[in-house]
């Protein structure tokens, strides 16, 4: 069956590297955040191995309290072209023959909205969905509106999309590369596990999944 909507993971699926990690290495190089901060935000994810398992390596969003928006956006801005060039061609081919094949390409990550909204529209793709920071005096608060789309928390904005287009989940294609995707690639009635982790991989074969490997 051909599906009427892709839904796809970014880090690690669509592109090759974590977004926000070279987001955050960014506002680093402009002195925006300062050693100390970034070690802390990477420390959390040492401490706390449990939570990063279940909640992905981006739970931590308290390194951005107090950064202005419009800095957001100039570093927003200024990652996009790195990030662009870490697209996975296979991948990105896929989407494209969907796309022309008239399915609705999907961007759906816990990466920050900004983040995703730069690499879906710099790709031509116009539906996305990321995790949402809360603004207050022109400021990030550290905290997000609603819950960042990860693991389970993926199916409601997925459902949300396939809502709107009158489509059923047999009728999606899901692509993901980590342990935390096995909930909405299970969900879809196909899947593409995209250089899957080593437990997603055994998963993966379990239920016939595709299983894309490459650059």
């Amino acid at each position: 069956m051909i599906p009427g909507v892709v839904i796809c993971d970014l880090d690690g699926t669509l592109i090759s590297v974590s977004s926000e990690l070279e987001f955050v290495l960014g506002l680093f190089r402009r002195k925006v955040l300062s050693r100390a901060v970034v070690i802390r935000f990477l420390y959390h994810y040492l401490r706390h191995p449990i939570r990063t398992m279940h909640e992905g390596r981006g739970w931590n969003r308290g390194y951005f309290a107090g950064l202005p928006v419009d800095i957001l956006h100039d570093e927003v801005e200024d990652c996009t072209p790195h990030l662009l060039k870490k697209v996975r061609p296979e991948v990105l081919k896929i989407l494209n023959e969907h796309k022309q094949a008239g399915a609705e390409v999907f961007i759906l990550s816990a990466s920050l909205s900004p983040l995703v909204q730069a690499v879906a529209e710099g790709l031509g793709f116009k539906s996305f969905r990321g995790s949402i920071p809360v603004v207050k005096n022109g400021k990030c608060t550290g905290h997000l509106i609603g819950q960042r789309p990860y693991g389970k928390a993926k199916i409601p904005p997925a459902m949300a999309m396939m809502d709107q287009l009158g489509l059923k989940p047999s009728q999606a294609l899901a692509l993901g590369d980590s342990w935390g995707d096995r909930f909405i690639l299970g969900l879809c009635g196909s899947a593409i596990a995209v250089h899957p982790v080593r437990k997603l991989r055994k998963l993966a074969i379990q239920n016939d999944w595709t299983i894309l490997d490459g650059r």
